[in-house]
């Protein structure tokens, strides 16, 4: 399978992962997200295409060449594919199929993707790289657009939510806010638009999606990228010529101009100064740690009994730990909830640098902002987006496979 035929199914592939999110599936008739249906459909089709994908290119080449051109990446890339396949078993022995898709769509699926992706040319690695970067900034316009008009594109209500949340095309408002908060300090270099539109897109999309820290740590972010850049700037300036010193003040005073109109004019304004403080949304997140203290010694270890699962909203007052460590610890105890942490952030630890601080930041930022929504507690592309983009980052800066 040449780069060319891989590139054309990645290509699909993160298009019908970002496109057709779960409760647009929903309106289509398959039962994604609500309760009930044939468990195989609740895997999504972006899966699909990558299992199958493995399989064939696996088939024709062999196992061991793809693992070489994982290169340094092989190690942690084996070990997590392991854990994750002893967490599903033994989440089949507890559980039965239940939160069985939840880990496959997650977990399994940015595996895959990292294991097709190396076998990239540079050029193609660059192309998918820009297609995440133009995604990501059409979804934050779309946010907007719907906060403005106080409608979703996509049919959806959220009964745990008294307010409008856009849904934009990744559907669940605070999946949009995780996936864009830690991907547009990669990406937004990726693109011809210039960074200061793209970071205030960004900005308002992220209030539009309701999710106040993951605004705050992204704007902490960007402060950290550009502040070794500022003594620089303040001890020589920079050089450039005055027709595009001309479009940079213009491009500022459009941008100001742009986010003065969206926060006076439309409800974002309301939300912002609304959500400067803690209300019930965010006492749940503090409570969720009161679980913790109702586990039983057998119970942290190996997971909580299903009585006690059918309890917690008696411990915390709702039905949904909003917290996936917390998670992970009632599901499948602390042995479990080891191997998951390490498939998820073994890989992308390992694709930090120094010489790509973007990458470093984008991390962070993930994990900050992932606990403190629910994000990552439901079936999400969040970890497949985010291995993908700090793959096709760190490969191309390296024009290398690494």
């Amino acid at each position: 399978m040449k780069s060319e035929n891989i590139y054309k199914v990645m290509v699909f592939t993160f298009l019908t992962a970002f496109i057709f999110g779960g409760y647009l599936l929903e309106n289509v008739g398959i039962k994604y997200v609500s309760e009930g249906g044939n468990p195989l459909v609740k895997i999504h089709i972006s899966t699909y295409i990558l299992m199958l994908t493995f399989a064939i290119f696996t088939l024709r080449k062999g196992f061991k060449t793809p693992i070489i051109n994982l290169k340094e990446l092989s190690t942690a890339w084996l070990i997590s594919l392991l854990s994750i396949i002893f967490v599903i078993f033994y989440g089949l022995y507890t559980s039965g199929m239940s939160g069985i898709a939840y880990l496959v769509n997650t977990m399994i699926s940015p595996l895959l993707a990292i294991y097709l992706l190396c076998q990239l040319s540079t050029h193609h690695k660059g192309k998918l790289l820009s297609l995440f970067a133009y995604l990501l900034f059409f979804n934050a316009m779309i946010a907007i657009l719907e906060f403005t008009l106080g409608k979703t594109m996509v049919s959806v209500e959220f009964a745990n939510f008294s307010f409008f949340r856009s849904s934009a095309l990744l559907g669940f408002p605070l999946n949009n806010a995780l996936i864009t908060a830690a991907l547009a300090p990669i990406l937004m270099s990726y693109t011809r638009i210039p960074y200061l539109i793209y970071f205030t897109v960004v900005t308002l999309a992220l209030f539009a999606f309701g999710g106040r820290a993951a605004t705050a740590i992204f704007i902490f972010g960007m402060l950290f990228l550009i502040m070794p850049k500022i003594p620089r700037f303040i001890k020589s300036g920079f050089h450039t010529s005055k027709m595009r010193f001309a479009i940079i003040q213009a491009l500022a005073f459009f941008a100001f101009i742009f986010t003065t109109l969206i926060i006076t004019l439309t409800p974002i304004g309301a939300r912002i100064l609304s959500k400067l403080h803690i209300d019930k949304s965010a006492e749940a997140r503090f409570n969720v740690y009161i679980l913790l203290d109702e586990l039983t010694p057998i119970e942290w270890v190996f997971g909580a009994s299903s009585a006690f699962k059918q309890n917690i909203d008696f411990y915390i007052g709702i039905n949904v730990i909003e917290n996936y460590i917390i998670g992970w610890v009632v599901n499948f105890g602390l042995i479990g909830t080891f191997l998951l942490v390490f498939t998820c952030y073994s890989i992308p630890s390992k694709l930090m640098t120094r010489s790509n601080i973007k990458l470093n930041v984008a991390l962070i930022v993930f994990i900050l902002v992932s606990v403190t929504n629910n994000a990552l507690t439901t079936k999400t592309p969040a970890l497949l987006f985010l291995f993908s983009v700090m793959y096709l980052s760190r490969a191309i800066e390296s024009k290398t496979k690494i």
